[in-house]
């Protein structure tokens, strides 16, 4: 938790700083930031790494602070789902921001100065956990047994791929989709994986089915389908192939992240790392390559669907990928950067597959927004989604916002339902679902008279195995016209909504 009040009288900060268990670390450093009189803040640790410590020293020639920031990790870790908060406080504000369940401190910014020293601040935090020891790179581990000309690392690749890498046409080699909207892919699992290995691939497939219109379907008598089988390492074929198509999960492959990995292959995604834009993001050492895996860095022309580069995608190679020599084959722009994890899918990961697939029910409903000034809106959650970020821009001319709103997987939730009209028009909303219940959708209505919107939350209550707990309120995400775009931490929930209104700036 990160606690901070304005001192009118001595043009300065009072800070307070809590922590949180995160078991043993290792390799500690301090990094120094010099006086912010001088530059903003702009900080965030080295790759895996989280904010431990910092401190803080008092410049009276100046009238502002240095910082100074201690940055560790442990053995294994990695962080990823890195995100930064929207500006918590205006100047002269008090705030209190707690770092979302689930996650830790990663960096510190500040947004401006005003003629008292003071400044804005916004902070970045990450996921963590800690990788299996035995298999630090699991999908490239277990398939050192298998490397031979018809893979790229866990990609089999067809001969036309090999001579010229094109960007596949739909009726090629994507899944079809249904009159139901819904893209069915038939697959069939081999009796040789166990009952609990069968449960955790079914689970990881139902992911696909909570975020996205995919839906992985049992076999009947379908022509094209995938054949789930165990042979040695984890491997997929790249899109529909036609006809019975395998994908490999072998030993060490059993598991939510590299099924999820492979299955996201079966779709048609190639490597992350492999994006036609990749050099804007990562520079590959092909001098650390061993020989015959230097084809597995190859750029490709793919469809990058208008979807940023995500580093924390689960279908990013780690730094030391196919190294000869444990440096880096692959570094991120971005020094703070992690790659390589492979706990789950990102929401950019589904993202793009919505796009791919054309999932309109998961997808914005007017390009990047879901409304138009001036006019009413509905935003509801697919069944078993909830809200997972919330972006708004300030039409000044028009007096009202455009909003565009995404959601995330929840569970297969219960009992769903409208709320009343929780606002006037020029009053303020306090709003909160409760009943262990989450935002899942919002509809509002336009008052062209009084220039104002009133507002409806769609509030879904979680099943009895889901607990919401450790409820936490977020500063304010923006001040009067301006923009913000606020995403919900990992593996957490928006319960409640406050808003104020201004009646200058409407």
């Amino acid at each position: 938790m990160i606690k901070s009040s304005y001192d009118d009288g001595d043009k300065d900060r009072q800070w307070k700083i809590e922590c949180k268990d995160f078991g043993k670390l290792s390799n500690c450093v301090w990094f120094r930031f010099d006086n912010l009189h001088h530059q903003e803040l702009q900080f965030n640790c080295p790759a895996d790494h989280v904010i431990n410590s910092i401190h803080s020293v008092y410049d009276t020639n100046n009238e502002d602070r240095n910082w100074s920031f201690r940055c560790c990790t442990a053995a294994l870790l990695t962080t990823f789902e890195c995100r930064e908060t929207s500006k918590v406080n205006f100047f002269k504000e008090d705030f209190t921001w707690h770092v979302p369940g689930g996650n830790f401190l990663k960096g510190f910014s500040t947004h401006g100065r005003n003629d008292n020293g003071d400044h804005r601040w916004s902070f970045s935090y990450c996921r963590a956990v800690i990788m299996d020891s035995e298999t630090p790179s699991p999908i490239l581990v277990a398939n050192s047994p298998t490397q031979h000309s018809e893979t790229d690392g866990d990609i089999v690749v067809h001969s036309r791929d090999k001579r010229s890498v094109k960007v596949c046409e739909p009726e090629n080699c994507f899944w079809s989709k249904g009159a139901n909207g819904l893209v069915q892919v038939p697959y069939t699992i081999s009796d040789t994986f166990t009952n609990n290995e069968n449960s955790t691939i079914e689970k990881a497939m139902n992911e696909f089915h909570l975020s996205s219109c995919v839906r992985f379907v049992p076999r009947k008598s379908q022509i094209n389908y995938v054949s789930i089988v165990k042979k040695d390492g984890c491997w997929s074929k790249v899109g529909r192939r036609g006809g019975e198509q395998e994908l490999s999960l072998g030993y060490n492959c059993v598991n939510n992240g590299h099924i999820q990995h492979e299955l996201m292959h079966a779709l048609g995604f190639w490597h992350e790392q492999s994006r036609s834009d990749r050099d804007v993001y990562v520079k590959i050492n092909l001098d650390n390559v061993k020989d015959e895996h230097v084809s597995n860095f190859d750029r490709k022309e793919t469809l990058n669907l208008n979807v940023p580069y995500d580093y924390s995608s689960l279908m990013h190679y780690g730094r030391t990928e196919f190294s000869k020599n444990g440096q880096d084959t692959v570094t991120p722009v971005i020094a703070s950067a992690s790659i390589g994890q492979r706990n789950g899918m990102t929401e950019n990961d589904f993202l793009k597959i919505n796009k791919l697939y054309n999932c309109k029910n998961y997808l914005h409903k007017r390009g990047e927004w879901d409304s138009e000034v001036g006019q009413s809106f509905t935003c509801q959650c697919p069944k078993g989604q909830a809200v997972s970020s919330i972006t708004s821009a300030y039409d000044s001319i028009e007096k009202d916002r455009h909003w565009a709103v995404t959601c995330k997987a929840l569970e297969k939730t219960h009992v769903c339902q409208w709320s009343t009209f929780t606002n006037q028009a020029w009053h303020d909303i306090n709003f909160e679902c409760g009943d262990n219940s989450v935002i899942a959708g919002v509809h509002s209505v336009y008052n062209h008279m009084m220039q104002d919107r009133i507002w409806k939350f769609y509030c879904c209550r979680a099943s009895a195995t889901v607990s919401l707990s450790n409820l936490k309120h977020t500063p304010l995400v923006n001040f009067y016209g301006e923009y913000f775009s606020w995403k919900v931490a990992s593996i957490n929930y928006i319960t409640a909504v406050k808003s104020s209104f201004d009646t200058t700036t409407r």
